[in-house]
């Protein structure tokens, strides 16, 4: 089975996501056609879903745009998730593959936002490519122009700035109390990027749970000893789990395909599904990268 389920537990999830299932399908890696490509789209068609979310790298290299293309027609195809299928890209996929792959159902989310209408959820997407770094910036830009905020607690923001009057200065916990309970809870907010050394960048814009791919948990493990190498400067013990950095969770797929050598070694392909319920976050406040559930 390449499905794999796994809970995640949020503090300050709404109640309307309690139970929300995300599908997570990340570095197919497509080149020439491959049984293990049939493999996957019979497990989507099985699959339960509310949403899915793609992180990049869907093909391997220059040349393979076509046959890359064919394949995600066929799995895309598979995904019926009643919230959509949102995804980014990865530093494998060509700006040739990127022009064909805009006529897929999939809303992409390349330093773009969404927002729900009937849900509180905020998705937002960081571009990635192999000639230009993820844009924060571009991303904030793009949530202004919608309208949308984001970040930490709104009633926390304005209760630190506020001015309190000497009265409320006397209770200051009652005060923020109050306030918490005036203003509507803002909605959870995701994030898709394929790479995720970017954790520190995104826990600082106080975003709850990000979406990664791209180290391919190593892809050749060594039994007792894990990876020795993962495509980016993270240590090789945050290659694949749940990472967290302050308040914010980041979930690293071992992804569905291979680079370099067609070879998976004590390290197999993940699709990983996620539901979302309300608790205490796993591990300890730290401004360090913590893998808290390694997989």
């Amino acid at each position: 089975m390449l499905t794999h389920a796994i809970d995640l537990r949020l503090p300050d999830l709404p109640p309307a996501v309690e139970g929300l299932r995300i599908a997570h399908l990340s570095d197919l890696h497509i080149g020439m056609r491959r049984p293990r490509h049939r493999r996957i789209m019979r497990e989507l068609d099985s699959l339960d879903a509310d949403l899915v979310l793609l992180t990049g790298d869907y093909m391997n290299k220059p040349g393979d745009e076509q046959s890359a293309l064919g394949v995600m027609r066929q799995i895309t195809a598979c995904l019926h998730p009643r919230l959509g299928v949102f995804g980014c890209f990865g530093n494998h996929d060509s700006p040739s593959l990127r022009r064909r792959f805009s006529d897929l159902p999939v809303h992409w989310l390349n330093n773009a936002a969404h927002q729900f209408d009937d849900l509180p959820i905020l998705l937002m997407g960081l571009e990635s490519d192999g000639f230009r770094d993820p844009d924060s910036i571009a991303l904030l830009a793009d949530l202004d122009r919608q309208g949308l905020s984001h970040g930490h607690d709104t009633w926390e923001q304005e209760a630190k700035s506020e001015v309190r009057s000497p009265k409320s200065a006397a209770n200051p916990k009652s005060e923020i109390r109050n306030r918490k309970s005036e203003i509507s809870p803002r909605p959870l907010q995701l994030m898709l990027s394929h790479y995720p050394m970017y954790l520190p960048t995104v826990a600082d814009m106080g975003v709850d749970l990000m979406f990664s791919g791209h180290t391919h948990g190593g892809q050749w493990r060594v039994p007792f000893a894990g990876p020795f190498y993962n495509s980016s400067d993270l240590p090789m013990t945050l290659s694949s789990g749940i990472l967290r950095h302050r308040r914010t969770l980041c979930v690293v797929s071992r992804g569905l395909g291979e680079t370099w050598l067609p070879i998976r070694l004590f390290c197999p392909p993940q699709l990983p599904v996620y539901t979302l319920h309300r608790g205490p976050l796993p591990g300890q406040h730290t401004d360090r990268l913590e893998n808290v559930q390694p997989w």
